[in-house]
């Protein structure tokens, strides 16, 4: 068993609404997973992101950290929210991951996680 990061983007600008039956339908899919990884005891955290003009950023420079507003990239896309969820394989990941892909504004990345903390 693997952990997968779940990586959700979306390409539409943060203040261009989701369409109501739009939302509706993409979240169906997200309870599905949700439902379904916490049954196996897969599901570690799921997080839906505030908007990009929410974001600060931290680099270390030599003379101290800099901290600057918004995504640490210029970027068309912009992460809304992630999964941390076990899979038995990638193509189990990428299948989880269609199940919250329904909005055509949205992007899923699919990336295994290398180290975890586990209490």
């Amino acid at each position: 068993m693997t952990t997968y990061a779940l990586l959700i983007y979306r390409t539409a600008p943060p203040a261009e609404p989701i369409p109501e039956l739009e939302e509706r339908q993409a979240l169906a899919g997200h309870r599905l997973l949700q439902a379904e990884a916490t049954a196996r005891t897969e599901l570690h955290a799921v997080a839906r992101l505030d908007a990009p003009a929410t974001a600060r950023t931290v680099r270390a420079r030599a003379t101290g950290h800099e901290i600057t507003d918004g995504p640490f990239i210029e970027s068309k896309e912009w992460l809304v929210g992630f999964y941390l969820v076990d899979c038995t394989d990638e193509a189990h990941a990428i299948a989880r991951a269609k199940l919250i892909c329904a909005d055509p504004h949205h992007v899923i990345e699919v990336r295994p996680v290398n180290w975890r903390w586990r209490p």
